[in-house]
């Protein structure tokens, strides 16, 4: 799965970029392995807010038939967002790949 990362008010660096790959990017590359590899490109924006001090997560990501996959997460820590995150979006591929699997009324 290739993510493009991007951040406001926050550095990305080397440790962010592993966390993403180690929290989101591999345990989700097991669920969508029945997809094609170009269509595997998501979208990650993490938000530091000044106030209170914690990260503001999103993913963004399009499967094939036009499906949107996105989620949103505010956490204290970056890692705890991010491994909510993988859930949220886990969740609705998922789902997805339910909605594609014909059933049988057999």
């Amino acid at each position: 799965m290739k993510i493009q990362l991007t951040g406001n008010r926050i550095k990305i660096n080397h440790t962010i970029r592993f966390l993403v790959k180690d929290k989101i990017s591999l345990p989700l590359d097991k669920i969508l392995k029945d997809f094609k590899p170009n269509t595997q490109i998501a979208a990650v924006h993490i938000e530091l807010i000044p106030k209170t001090n914690t990260f503001k997560v999103n993913f963004d990501m399009i499967l094939p038939h036009k499906k949107n996959l996105f989620a949103s997460t505010t956490h204290l820590q970056l890692e705890s967002a991010l491994i909510d995150l993988q859930q949220q979006i886990e969740k609705q591929i998922k789902r997805y790949k339910e909605s594609l699997t014909p059933y049988s009324l057999g």
